[in-house]
């Protein structure tokens, strides 16, 4: 999973209803307002199979262990995303000689800005990984190339709730494919708490001044702001008393973080009890032995989705399909969760997890789940005023 801020810089008009039950799930609740949220507990519905094959003989067999070997077709593909160390350096290798198809992997950007501002100067590659407010703005502005989900037959392993959703769609033909979601968690210590804090209240409790730990990211602390007040966090109306819902946290907070491993080591290291953190990087924090856990409050959480796309300006769209489905297959979404430790929407990947393992990326039973990539530009333009005027407060 990518380690960046979260908040896009628009979006398209959506329903919000259909969408978020689409994405998010079984349950719809109603959260402050006009906010729904979802359901974020396992799918029920039969596990999609994981065997098949791509065009040009590519494997797609579902091994746990490395991939199979075999003869495919040759050519060239060029590869551009966020730091996926596991797509650099394990899935590439692997499909380069499966396929015998050269990756050009031109490196990684910082920010959904990034190859934005490259795209629409006509720069080219083959596969890229937008965040789903990115892939909403770049359908709109016509700068994707649909997708045949003929061709990616591995498409049907994601978790049923994620396939066929409305926002990657436009007039009938899909843009983009979802492939990870990233919880923006509350985070806890273990050892100071018996049971997992039920509300993003703790963070503004007294007792722990000093030792709360939050992301310094705009989006992100408006909308937990909002939700403690009863204000929808997409849709916020109530800015004066958000403004001084954080002004009265402040003074608690013992770091406002904006590094990722910098935010997971202020609880590797005992210095904060409770706050934000992904549960990506609290899984990390739990590899390397620290009382450190995640969970979902009753108000709810943000997550963020990633995808992958093909740009219109792709030279090679044929292996780009081929790269896709393979990035699709159980055992290589398995690089992702073993290595990122972010949670993939691959139903046939989970599967393969032994049940402890497996029980680790599941969130609380009957979470809220709020899809931040749908916070309108406005808002998140204010959003970024209002930040910067509290921590100059």
């Amino acid at each position: 999973m990518n380690e960046k801020s979260r908040a896009g810089t628009g979006s398209v008009p959506i329903t919000r209803r259909h969408l978020v039950r689409a994405v998010l799930g079984i349950s719809v609740g109603l959260v402050g307002g006009s906010l729904l949220s979802a359901c974020g507990q396992k799918a029920t519905s039969p596990t999609p199979t994981a065997s098949g094959s791509t065009p040009g003989g590519t494997a797609t067999a579902a091994t746990s262990g490395a991939p199979t070997v075999t003869t495919g077709s040759r050519g060239e593909l060029v590869v551009y995303s966020w730091y996926q160390k596991w797509i650099k350096e394990q899935a590439i290798p692997a499909f380069e000689q499966e396929t015998g198809i050269k990756v050009t992997y031109l490196g990684a950007y910082a920010s959904n800005d990034e190859w934005w501002a490259k795209l629409q100067a006509g720069e080219s590659w083959d596969v890229f990984i937008p965040s789903t407010s990115y892939v909403m703005r770049a359908m709109a502005a016509d700068l994707l190339t649909p997708l045949d989900l003929t061709v990616i037959p591995n498409y049907r392993n994601l978790m049923s709730e994620y396939q066929n959703l409305e926002y990657y769609v436009k007039e009938g033909k899909t843009y983009a494919i979802p492939f990870d979601r990233v919880f923006y968690a509350l985070a806890y210590r273990t050892d100071v708490f018996s049971a997992p804090p039920d509300s993003w209240a703790v963070t503004w409790d007294r007792s722990y001044t000093g030792q709360i730990a939050l992301h310094d990211n705009a989006y992100s602390r408006i909308a937990y702001a909002a939700l403690m007040i009863g204000d929808d966090p997409l849709q916020p109306t109530r800015w004066d008393e958000i403004r001084q819902k954080l002004l009265e946290q402040k003074p608690l907070v013992r770091k406002y973080w904006k590094d990722y491993q910098n935010g997971m080591e202020l609880f590797v290291n005992k210095e904060a009890v409770a706050g934000q953190l992904t549960d990506g990087r609290v899984r990390m924090a739990q590899d390397l032995g620290a009382p450190v856990g995640w969970t979902v409050p009753k108000e709810g959480v943000l997550i963020f989705i990633d995808t992958f796309a093909i740009p219109k300006t792709a030279k090679n769209i044929e292996n780009a399909h081929k790269f896709i489905d393979f990035l699709l297959r159980p055992d290589i979404q398995l690089l992702q969760l073993r290595s990122m430790r972010y949670d993939a929407v691959n139903a046939a990947a989970r599967e393969q997890l032994p049940p402890e393992e497996r029980a680790r990326f599941e969130p609380p039973a009957g979470a809220k789940l709020i899809l931040g990539d749908l916070a309108p530009a406005a808002v998140l333009q204010k959003a970024s005023e209002l930040w910067n005027e509290v921590k100059l407060a």
